[in-house]
């Protein structure tokens, strides 16, 4: 067997491990019971440290570089080894007490948060937070990656992107759609939520939710869906891709399109080429791509008026009381109804944004050590104010609404807003090339525009990078006009703004 493939399979190792790992996470945050939170921070300390071993041997360092050796690799294998040097140059920085440290603070951290959420006291998430962000600061001090230790964290989950760069795309998004946010507010336009806010059995939203998807190509051969407090999906296997909802009797549109979001991430990763399926290369290019892929199923295509054209008339036979005495028109207006709201995954499509943007000024100043750990809901409740002229009433509308930081996904964030950059991007240079998919969309036909996401995307997964990848689509590097004149087409028209 040759070193390259003696790193494959190395990395496939790597990978199955993960999986392990990613399977602790799924249980503790589906089917955990609460006092079992010890043992299985203790399971995922054992996991997380086999790995880190594993990674960080000389029989890894052997590995990469008799493979660096080997001359015109192909580009999977150029990948395999770009990314499994990558990798194990990043992890020979980080000592295996701190991986340790992180991976039990992740877990005690996210029993604390829920616990400080569902009693609104962010005294007790505070010293789990406090402990985290001090582990996370030694983190990207020793990685040192970029300019800021800001950059070596968020390199974690983008590679190639910089707080710099991002920091110049949200200026601009900032103001473009404080703008767009103005008009709306100032057309006089009101819509109605009334026929999103009634009852609607949970049961019968269940249903729907796994009908909606399955049409949409979400192959339960290989993949399912479950409830969780916070929506996610994770990966177990090529094979094996779960998702999870949350249903709300009296807010529709939760389980709704947290299950749309949801499936454009497993649609990803269930859309593989074969060659990389048991390879380091089995996963998204970025955290931005994997979200550009939700943002799109979830917004662009879930709250079209195309979409609803398909799917109304069976949600009226399904909520015939709920739903009878309104019109598509009526649903697709409400859906898309633009106000300022405390909470992020509950935001519009406008001020969604928004509620990133405060989250990474609020993590580069934490990374920046500017601020303090106790000055964090005053502070978060401020720029809450200053960008969506609302002000949290109590910490779990505010600081405590996001389990993020509760596992050190600092330099997550951001990657919700690029997503939709992306998403944007990637949207326009689709409907470019098949100018029928919103018709094909309106009569039911999702998977042609799966098929365009598969070749231009899904297939490749990590073999390029972000920016690469983005350029080999569109032609062009990431840019927020598109973005911005998606929202501007959309909304001014149902707004009537001229």
């Amino acid at each position: 067997m040759s070193n390259l493939n003696k790193l494959r399979k190395r990395f496939s190792e790597l990978k199955k491990i993960n999986y392990l790992n990613n399977l602790l996470q799924w249980d503790q945050q589906v089917y955990m019971p609460d006092g079992a939170i010890n043992d299985k921070s203790n399971l995922i300390k054992l996991v997380s440290k086999i790995y880190h071993k594993k990674l960080t041997s000389d029989k890894t360092k052997e590995l990469i570089k008799e493979s660096e050796k080997i001359e015109n690799l192909n580009l999977i294998d150029s990948a395999i080894l770009r990314e499994a040097k990558r990798e194990y140059e990043k992890a020979i920085k980080i000592p295996i007490d701190l991986v340790k440290n992180i991976a039990r603070t992740s877990i005690l951290g996210y029993n604390a948060w829920k616990n400080s959420r569902k009693k609104n006291k962010f005294t007790i998430f505070k010293p789990f937070l406090e402990k985290m962000i001090n582990l996370q600061k030694e983190y990207g001090d020793r990685l040192n990656i970029g300019k800021t230790r800001y950059d070596s964290l968020l390199d974690e989950y983008e590679p190639g992107m910089s707080s710099e760069l991002i920091s110049k795309l949200f200026t601009i998004l900032k103001s473009k759609i404080r703008d767009i946010l103005k008009k709306i507010i100032n057309s006089g336009e009101e819509i109605d939520q009334k026929i999103l806010e009634q009852k609607y059995d949970p049961n019968k939203q269940w249903e729907f939710s796994i009908n909606m998807i399955k049409s949409l190509g979400f192959d339960f051969n290989i993949g399912r869906q479950d409830k969780s407090d916070h929506p996610f999906t994770v990966s177990l296997s090529p094979h094996d891709v779960r998702i999870t909802t949350r249903v709300m009797e009296n807010y529709f549109p939760t389980c709704l399109f947290s299950t749309i979001h949801e499936c454009g991430h497993a649609l990803y990763d269930m859309g593989f080429m074969k060659a990389i399926q048991n390879t380091n290369l089995a996963g998204g290019a970025s955290l931005s791509i994997h979200e550009s892929q939700s943002r799109l199923w979830e917004n662009m295509v879930g709250k079209s008026e195309e979409f609803w054209h398909f799917w109304y008339p069976k949600l009226q036979k399904i909520f015939p009381k709920n739903l009878n005495h309104y019109s598509q028109e009526n649903f697709y207006r409400s859906i898309n109804s633009v106000k300022p709201s405390y909470i992020r995954v509950e935001a519009d499509e406008i001020t969604y944004s928004l509620h990133i943007i405060l989250r990474f000024e609020i993590e580069m100043l934490i990374f920046k050590d500017q601020i303090n750990i106790s000055e964090l809901p005053e502070l978060w409740n401020n720029k809450t104010e200053e960008l969506l002229n609302l002000r949290p009433p109590n910490d779990s509308y505010g600081i405590l609404q996001d389990v993020h930081w509760s596992g050190g996904a600092f330099g997550y964030f951001p990657t919700y807003c690029l997503g939709n950059l992306y998403a944007s991007q990637i949207f326009n240079h689709i409907l470019q090339k098949d100018s029928e998919i919103p018709k094909k969309i309106s009569n039911g036909d999702f998977i042609s525009l799966l098929n365009h996401l598969r070749e231009d995307i899904h297939q490749y997964g990590k073999i390029y990078y972000p920016k690469d990848l983005i350029f080999q689509i569109t032609s062009r590097e990431l840019n927020p006009e598109y973005f911005i004149k998606y929202l501007e087409k959309k909304f001014f028209h149902i707004y009537a703004i001229k």
